[in-house]
């Protein structure tokens, strides 16, 4: 038994002794879920009160004043009416398609005489006809709303002194589509916005997990070993040794990632079911063009990654060091990912392209969205080659100093 106690006591004085030890083992795992369940609830909330904060536009045909008025007591500076006659059937249809307006909402004509002559002989429900766009969130979460206050007045005219029964028997809804909303969407973006919420943060975590399975061990296991210093003597300059390491690297990691996401995309038909068209690949639905942008971010996004952990392992004294000294940008990655799940649609704004990664996050939901904004990949490419060669640079530098690649 004592001798159970002192080998106890080394091993427990081993860990609690070592920053780094304790940092990794004990304290990171917390702190890592409490910061990604934080930044998945903060991007939850903020997608909801986006919801909540936007204004629905609604286009309409024969609408009711009582339905106007109920709406108005319910929501009175939402949501915005228009009138269809207005324009042209079309045109609104082309707004609904391009995620300019929320709904379209057609009554029949007379709807209100109609629901209140349900005495006649010859009487024939009134018939409301809903169009929307699925592939356009606040489109999606608006026939909802909709859907909601139409009940709720229905009811109140099925339950009004006269007149007693359930909202589903005073009118119908969409009745020439079997009773379901009408569709009004471009081929595919539906599948590509799902596709764009889940996609992003699983290339990213795999292109980080992939360069860190052997960036540390390039660069600091080589310090570590010993190796380094033959290598540092030879004729090659070192800055040659550093670009080539980042290479070999980015390649390997590049390798890594679009095996990832080959497997990824062969594995979406069981993972969503039947949310995608059975007699189409989901592969399909994308042009080579789309491809080609998606491969040269996932490339540019690789030489970043590849560059911080080269700087880092040249730093790092060994590979332990190294891969602690990562973890927590790896967890970071995993944040930036985790943060632009439910917003469906890449950011608009500039200078959101100029961060590495994060640029490269939105970038890619904007590729898989069909949403693609020329400014905003020429800014992604750029600003990750820029980067790449700070990096470089630096890792460079850190080659160049015999106290750092010489370091015990």
């Amino acid at each position: 038994m004592k001798n159970i106690f002192t080998i106890f006591k080394k091993e427990f004085y081993r860990v609690m002794s070592d920053k780094r030890l304790i940092f990794t083992t004990i304290l990171l795992p917390g702190l890592a879920i409490f910061v990604m369940y934080s930044a998945m609830g903060g991007a939850i909330n903020n997608s909801s009160d986006d919801m909540d904060s936007h204004k629905i536009i609604v286009y309409t045909e024969n609408m009711p004043n009582e339905f106007r008025l109920y709406i108005n007591q319910e929501i009175p500076e939402n949501p915005e009416f228009h009138d269809v006659a207005d324009s042209d059937m079309d045109t609104v249809v082309a707004l609904l398609k391009e995620g300019d307006i929320d709904l379209i909402i057609l009554f029949d004509e007379d709807f209100m005489t109609v629901l209140e002559d349900y005495e006649s002989l010859n009487y024939t429900l009134p018939n409301v006809d809903v169009y929307f766009n699925p592939g356009e969130r606040y489109s999606e979460n608006s026939i909802g709303v909709f859907y909601g206050y139409l009940n709720s007045f229905f009811h109140n005219e099925a339950t009004n002194p006269d007149r007693y029964g359930s909202a589903y028997d005073i009118a119908t809804f969409n009745t020439n589509n079997n009773g379901l909303p009408f569709v009004v969407q471009y081929e595919n973006k539906g599948i590509g916005q799902g596709l764009s919420m889940l996609l992003p943060m699983l290339i990213i975590m795999f292109l980080f997990s992939g360069a860190m399975s052997i960036g540390p061990d390039s660069i600091a296991g080589e310090k570590e070993r010993g190796t380094i210093a033959t290598l540092l003597v030879t004729p090659v300059k070192r800055s040659e040794i550093a670009i080539g390491k980042v290479m070999s690297l980015s390649l390997i990691s590049l390798m890594s990632a679009i095996s990832s996401f080959i497997g990824i995309i062969l594995s979406l038909p069981k993972l969503l079911g039947g949310q995608l068209p059975t007699d189409v690949p989901v592969y399909s639905i994308y042009s080579i063009n789309d491809y080609l942008m998606l491969l040269s971010i996932i490339f540019v996004t690789v030489l970043v990654i590849v560059g911080l952990i080269s700087v880092i392992s040249a730093y790092a004294k060994t590979i332990k060091e190294a891969s602690t000294l990562i973890l927590p940008f790896y967890f970071l990655s995993i944040m930036i990912g985790i943060s632009t799940m439910f917003s469906g649609e890449g950011n608009t704004d500039l200078y959101v392209y100029l961060i590495p990664i994060y640029s490269s996050v939105n970038m890619i939901i904007s590729i898989l969205s069909f949403e693609v904004i020329g400014i905003h990949y020429l800014l992604t490419i750029v600003s990750s080659l820029v980067y790449v060669s700070i990096f470089i640079y630096v890792l460079n530098r850190l080659f160049q100093s015999e106290t750092i690649m010489f370091s015990k």
